[in-house]
């Protein structure tokens, strides 16, 4: 939770090394989105300013010229008005807050999906300055600008969804008994310059292997130093790469469709280079990357078009940040990874109480293509998006626009024969809950929405 204003206003959040702005609904958005969330009142805040522009320039009494930025997020669109305020964690569940003025985006109109399924208010984008409406929108630069004795270090802590135990964020330093014992943090360079202009946490890697054989997919012709840049984005839960890199990729695992071959799955190793002209390599198991269903057998690599100024460029989602603790340390420009310690004990299921029988409303068993092809949306068609299995990863998708692809209104004979149909290598693991917590700082019942980023690299 933080809190923004004078005095505080109470705002749910989800931490994102992906985007690079905070983003609160405020009363002015009367969508249904909206007003199912809390709302920020700049009116009630003695601290708030608006400003006129992205350059921090106040707005003047009764002056109704401003400008708004608007940022997609995947398969949802958001536009929001630049504010200031005060912002502090840990308000009301510690003695002691860590507070700072922050540029934010004020949201006034936001798309009904993904946003109206989400538990949380708002996004607190933890990226780097080229991903934000402005230097000081960026609360990375507050950070390292600040002077304060909080350093510009934050660690990331993420659950094994099965068990008993929270996501964890971490302002100002990094916890040793997150990482697996006998561990030692290792240190990634970041390129400053580059990741700063791109807005991701940018690591280097030299090349993937499988099967102790190098895939040669960082190699460039024209240079003496071939390299393959990394995000690492806490924001997404795939780990995704340009279609050839990810061809290459699975063809070497050869994971079947049906995922016989399973138990005889190659590791798969990234090596990085590290501080002091050293590498590290980052091991990937079969667990880690497979994702077993009653609808087949999928994978957490996704193929992604990337816009050309973001070069060579894979993107390293939650299915390897669960497995590796994660240090984003702005000061020394540098990545901390570390194997992540996670409990043995599973976590209980909620008992559900019996759902009230409803008369069920019958409607047309069909696909909406156009809808789905079309902007903001700008996905694959329906056939396509059931394959990618994509139908139990998206629900609210699935039932409004692909009924009829993904079963949503066939006998279930018909929909087992589907599924079984639609088994691929190419998917990410089931929606899943993420419950992020910072020295009593948490966001609680966080579920994160995924979905592939656009082209702004900004995701939920």
């Amino acid at each position: 939770k933080i809190a923004v204003g004078t005095p505080p206003q109470i705002f749910d959040v989800v931490f994102d090394t992906g985007s690079g702005n905070i983003v609160l609904p405020t009363l002015k958005c009367t969508d249904e989105v909206c007003v199912r969330h809390r709302r920020y009142r700049s009116e009630a805040s003695t601290s708030a300013l608006q400003l006129a522009y992205d350059d921090d320039t106040p707005l003047e009494k009764g002056q109704t010229d401003r400008d708004t930025t608007s940022i997609v997020y995947g398969t949802g669109k958001l536009t929001g008005e630049y504010i200031r305020d005060k912002l502090c964690f840990g308000y009301g569940i510690s003695k002691s807050q860590a507070c700072t003025s922050t540029d934010f985006l004020g949201v006034t109109q936001e798309s009904r999906f993904p946003f109206i399924e989400l538990p949380f208010d708002g996004i607190f984008g933890l990226g780097l300055e080229g991903l934000s409406a402005g230097p000081n929108f960026s609360f990375i630069n507050r950070l390292r600008a600040n002077g304060s004795s909080m350093e510009p270090v934050i660690a990331v802590f993420i659950r094994n969804l099965q068990a008993d135990e929270d996501s964890e964020i971490t302002f100002g330093g990094w916890r040793q008994e997150r990482m697996e014992k006998d561990q030692q943090m290792h240190w990634l360079p970041i390129p400053q310059d580059e990741a700063q202009d791109k807005g991701y946490w940018l690591v280097t890697m030299r090349d993937v292997y499988v099967n102790g054989r190098p895939l040669k997919l960082c190699d460039d012709p024209e240079l003496d130093k071939s390299r393959c840049s990394v995000a690492m984005d806490t924001g997404t839960s795939m780990t995704m790469a340009s279609p050839y890199d990810i061809s290459e990729l699975l063809g070497a695992v050869g994971m079947k469709d049906d995922c016989s071959n399973f138990k005889k799955l190659p590791s798969i190793k990234f090596v990085f280079d590290a501080e002091a002209g050293s590498t590290f390599d980052l091991v990937l198991r079969p667990d880690d990357f497979v994702y077993q269903s009653d609808e087949g057998c999928v994978t957490s690599f996704q193929a992604l078009e990337l816009p050309p100024r973001l070069g060579r460029m894979w993107v390293f989602g939650q299915s390897i940040l669960r497995r590796y603790y994660s240090v984003y340390d702005a000061k020394r420009w540098r990545v901390g990874v570390a194997l992540a310690r996670h409990t043995d004990k599973l976590r209980a299921r909620p008992t559900q109480p019996p759902a009230p029988k409803v008369p069920k409303k019958q409607e047309k068993c069909e696909d909406d293509n156009a809808a789905m092809l079309q902007a903001p949306f700008s996905l694959p068609g329906c056939v396509s998006f059931a394959k990618m299995g994509y139908c139990s990863r998206f629900p609210p998708l699935a039932d409004h626009y692909c009924r009829m692809s993904c079963g949503g209104c066939r006998p279930k004979a018909a929909v087992a024969a589907a599924q079984k149909n639609n088994a691929t290598k190419s998917g990410t693991p089931a929606e899943t809950q993420v419950i992020l917590r910072s020295h009593e700082i948490k966001v609680e019942r966080a579920t994160k929405f995924m979905v592939v980023r656009a082209h702004t690299g900004e995701m939920l």
